[in-house]
């Protein structure tokens, strides 16, 4: 069995009239920090994947787009988290497509666990982009999506622009070298690394002490190998602001908040 008729195999439906693809998982140790929560990067790197299951029912997976040269890219994201998984929970991830808004396709995402579907541990929102590969630039083709494979019902609102307010000071927090375990598959640095990125830069006994609640983030340009992203760092009591550049470009901006 290849590994896309494996993730096939896996891919649950709820109900004829809502598309929502299913996921029953176990948190693991490799996913969680000292404290045994779930780190925020794992958690992304969950969405992830299960985006890229929601995507294959729709009809435009990665393989199909990657045979016409295309591939998702993410443009924004957001996601909440009223109570943090710990290692050893048992969780369902839920994702389905809400459509396009524009040059956007919007994705939703809920984890409950089993037994207390009404309360939810995550709720979150995203929005993505079809880039030509070759060029690297917004693909507005037809992707041949169906509405059947659209459900209606939103997680947390439509993404939006996040600014760093400006009374906030910026102050310089230092540097990374793009390195090889940052890239993924497209030959950039994944997405998810940069919230890793991000509360590396803060207080180590902050972080220990605080937990994760709400996550904002904006991608504008990808981060290629070899690269040096430089951060400003902002805060307002329990948010913080981190913006990544390369040189004078503004890569990501994300909007960091803990209990």
């Amino acid at each position: 069995m290849t590994i896309f008729a494996y993730i096939k195999a896996k891919i649950r439906i709820k109900s004829m009239d809502a598309p929502i693809v299913t996921r029953n998982l176990e948190i693991c140790s490799y996913e969680v920090d000292p404290n045994s929560l779930l780190k925020p990067v794992a958690l992304q790197n969950l969405l992830q994947e299960i985006g890229y299951e929601g995507s294959e029912f729709c009809k435009c997976g990665y393989e199909l787009l990657r045979s016409r040269n295309l591939f998702w890219a993410l443009n924004r994201i957001h996601f909440r988290i009223p109570e943090t998984p710990r290692w050893g929970d048992k969780i369902v991830l839920q994702t389905w497509s809400r459509g396009q808004a524009g040059p956007l396709w919007h994705r939703n995402f809920r984890m409950v666990r089993p037994d207390q579907p009404e309360k939810p541990l995550v709720l979150a929102t995203s929005a993505w982009t079809v880039v030509d590969l070759s060029q690297r630039t917004l693909f507005r083709g037809d992707l041949g999506f169906d509405e059947s494979y659209h459900y209606g019902m939103d997680t947390l609102p439509f993404c939006t622009k996040i600014t760093v307010p400006r009374d906030l000071e910026q102050s310089n927090a230092g540097s990374h070298a793009v390195v090889w375990s940052d890239l993924d598959s497209n030959g950039h640095a994944n997405n998810c690394v940069y919230t890793q990125w991000a509360i590396d830069l803060m207080p180590y006994e902050y972080v220990r002490n605080h937990r994760v609640s709400d996550v904002e983030i904006n991608y504008f340009h990808e981060i290629r190998p070899g690269s040096t992203v430089d951060f400003l760092l902002a805060r307002s009591e329990n948010r913080w602001y981190v913006t990544g550049k390369v040189g004078d470009t503004v890569c990501f901006i994300e909007r960091i908040e803990f209990d």
